[in-house]
């Protein structure tokens, strides 16, 4: 990465590599899926672990592909987690064999991503959303046909749903999108919410108020 790529561009502190890495995930949802995973399961484990964090070894090929239950094939899982970590989405936790990785913490103005538009950070629930379309056609299908800044809406409606901030429906509130599309991206949105839940370091858990408690 050359110097300029390094600079910061926002309040939060991210470089336009940064940003582009946050594209390249909202471009992919396989990768997306993988990050996701990597970056949960990795704070679950950081915090029930009584190691520092900064020695921690990282979570290896192997064990993430048992995280990701067989939803990516092992012979395309080495190729992604070189691609993440050329875009510096994951990093080299330990060099010892077998590598360790982690993810990389993203959250920026929505503002500069250009996918999603104004009014909301994107983060980790927006990009594991994104990640769900990997194995759920619904969210694909929603992304095909509204893009990614609608789904963020209903993401951030949904969210305020739960927390009873609203009034209406959440499909009363994205009048832009059918019904049917809205209330089909709903149980992914759920399985995100539950995973974020189980991260230690997000300080929201919803999962007592969800439809699916099991978060399957």
């Amino acid at each position: 990465m050359d110097g300029i790529g390094r600079e910061t561009v926002d309040s939060l502190g991210n470089t336009v590599d940064d940003l582009v890495a946050i594209g390249r995930l909202l471009d992919s949802p396989r990768l997306a899926h993988i990050w996701f995973t990597l970056h949960v399961e990795g704070n679950v484990v950081v915090d029930e672990s009584d190691n520092d964090p900064f020695l921690w070894d990282g979570i290896t090929v192997s064990k993430l592909l048992e995280y990701l239950d067989g939803d990516t094939p092992q012979s395309t899982l080495y190729n992604d987690i070189d691609e993440l970590e050329e875009i510096g989405a994951v990093e080299v936790a330990s060099e010892g064999q077998p590598t360790g990785y982690k993810a990389n913490f993203f959250q920026a103005e929505a503002e500069n991503v250009e996918k999603v538009g104004d009014g909301s950070l994107v983060g980790p629930k927006i990009i594991g959303l994104v990640g769900e379309a990997y194995t759920d056609e619904a969210v694909q299908e929603f992304l095909n046909e509204y893009g990614h800044s609608l789904l963020d809406d209903v993401l951030q409606m949904y969210v305020a749903s739960v927390r009873g901030a609203l009034e209406k429906s959440v499909v009363e509130m994205i009048p832009e999108a059918d019904e049917e599309d809205v209330e089909a991206v709903v149980p992914a949105i759920e399985r995100v919410l539950f995973e974020m839940g189980r991260d230690p370091l997000w300080g929201h858990d919803y999962r007592d108020k969800l439809s699916i408690p099991s978060g399957e």
